[in-house]
């Protein structure tokens, strides 16, 4: 059943993220033969949006134990021109930007829609990451150019906690803001939210999920190295290129892990009590 399950994970994640527009499903022989398995794409999912919607940018999605696909969208990255429903007045028969998150059954289906600004909290200029926790909490962090938050939402959208906030980050070491945040990660252990740090910081940087307490941060990728990257590199042979750093967390039973990627991917797992 868990294999099972990985497999639908991986077969929507590679498709959504994508485009949202196809659902890749594995070959059944290819799979049945204890083979590498062939992805097709399902030129059916999903299932097209209600109310004249249009999905911005795909940045985040994630499965959850009820095998619900749930999608982080961009609304803020769609061309105006295309969103004729939503002038004033209307100038044309489509469309209407989608909420940001996006819940979906394995048929395609939206289950239900939520996000945006609002009281309380500073949603994200550039949205990026998703991730629902055991207790089916959904977070997000925000990556756009004046983003520095994370946001806790219950399942169906109502603001629970914000760490971090907008404006400029006070540096790899500072345990009270975060430089744009590309993914976060709930521990169950020990209820502890893990955040890759990793746009303007370096580093990874744990905090309490409840209550978004500080409690430790490390620079995963050079041992002690707690500033920030240059974004261009010199390799021999190979002249000057563009190095964009990038970080991305995942959550198995025991292990978190991480990943640069520039003209390589370079990876590095690690043990969840790490320290700085």
């Amino acid at each position: 059943m868990r294999s099972g399950w990985i497999l639908k994970a991986l077969a929507c994640a590679m498709a959504v993220a994508a485009t949202l527009s196809v659902l890749l499903i594995p070959h059944q022989a290819a799979a049945a033969g204890g083979q590498v398995p062939k992805f097709v794409p399902d030129p059916y999912w999903p299932k097209p949006l209600p109310k004249n919607w249009i999905h911005g940018g795909v940045d985040g999605i994630f499965v959850d134990p009820e095998d619900h696909i749930w999608v982080l969208t961009r609304p803020g990255n769609l061309d105006k021109g295309v969103l004729n429903l939503a002038h004033t007045p209307p100038d044309g028969d489509c469309c209407i930007p989608a909420p940001p998150v996006l819940e979906f059954d394995l048929h395609g289906n939206v289950i239900q829609a939520w996000g945006g600004p609002g009281p309380g909290y500073e949603w994200p200029d550039g949205e990026q990451g998703l991730f629902v926790d055991y207790r089916g909490n959904v977070w997000l962090a925000g990556a756009g150019r004046n983003d520095g938050e994370v946001l806790k939402f219950t399942h169906d959208g109502k603001f629970l906690l914000q760490i971090g906030k907008k404006g400029k980050p006070g540096g790899s070491n500072d345990t009270t803001t975060l430089g744009q945040p590309a993914a976060v990660a709930v521990y169950q252990k020990t209820n502890e939210v893990f955040v890759a740090d990793g746009y303007l910081n370096r580093r990874v940087i744990v905090f309490d999920a409840d209550t978004g307490a500080y409690k430790r941060h490390w620079a995963p990728m050079e041992s002690g190295q707690t500033t920030r990257l240059p974004m261009t590199r010199h390799s021999k042979g190979r002249g000057r290129r563009n190095f964009k750093y990038r970080t991305q967390l995942t959550s198995p039973a025991t292990a978190f892990c991480m990943s640069a990627i520039a003209s390589i991917t370079a990876s590095r797992c690690f043990n969840p009590m790490a320290r700085s």
